[in-house]
Parts: C-alpha cells; sequence; structure tokens
C-alpha cells in the first residue's frame, strides 16, 4: 500500500482530514498567542520608557491601539481555532452530496 487512502467525502477520510485541519489551526493559534504577548509585552516597555503621558487605556500613549487592534485578530482567530462558530461550509457540503446522491440512479 503507497500509504494513501481514498477519500470519501462524507465518511471518516473526510472527518480525520477536517480533524488534522483543525489541529493544524489549533497550533496555529498558540503560536500566533505566543508572539503577540511577546511583543505586546515589549510595547509597553517601550511605550512607558518613552515617558509615557498616559492618555490612553492603562496609562499608555499609543501602545494601546496595535494592541487591542492585534488582540482582537488573535480572539478572532482562537474562535475559529475552537470552533465556537458554526461551520456552515461543512454543514452546506454533506446537504448538497446528499442531494447529489439522492439523484444518481440507482442499481437495481
Amino acid at each position: 500500500m503507497d500509504g494513501h487512502m481514498n477519500v470519501d467525502p462524507v465518511g471518516e477520510d473526510a472527518a480525520w482530514t477536517r480533524a488534522k485541519a483543525r489541529a493544524r489551526s489549533q497550533r496555529d493559534f498558540y503560536g500566533h498567542l505566543t508572539v503577540y504577548c511577546a511583543v505586546s509585552v515589549l510595547l509597553v516597555v517601550i511605550d512607558l520608557a518613552g515617558g509615557s503621558q498616559g492618555t490612553t487605556l492603562l496609562g499608555l500613549d499609543w501602545a494601546f491601539w496595535p494592541i487591542g487592534g492585534w488582540g482582537l485578530g488573535v480572539f478572532l482567530q482562537g474562535v475559529r481555532a475552537f470552533g465556537f462558530h458554526t461551520n456552515w461550509e461543512d454543514r452546506k457540503a454533506t446537504e448538497l452530496y446528499e442531494k447529489e446522491r439522492e439523484r444518481q440512479p440507482r442499481p437495481h
């Protein structure tokens, strides 16, 4: 056997492919979160060392804005990676697959 499996669009192989993609997505999220935290700390240190006037949240001048914007992106990536969303595309593909199977003539 050459290590390749036939993929059934709605069977175990498709589920395995989705599971692997989700695991990869979660791994990528953790990497992104780690970089985000490290860079955020660096931005806060730079902002505070620059003689902060404390004009925005938490006494920061400018670091709050990139941390907040990037944080929103990290949050949304986490939502997607951990499945706190509806998987509309998979459900729709399964629905369309079933309709196509119903249209095919059945052998007697």
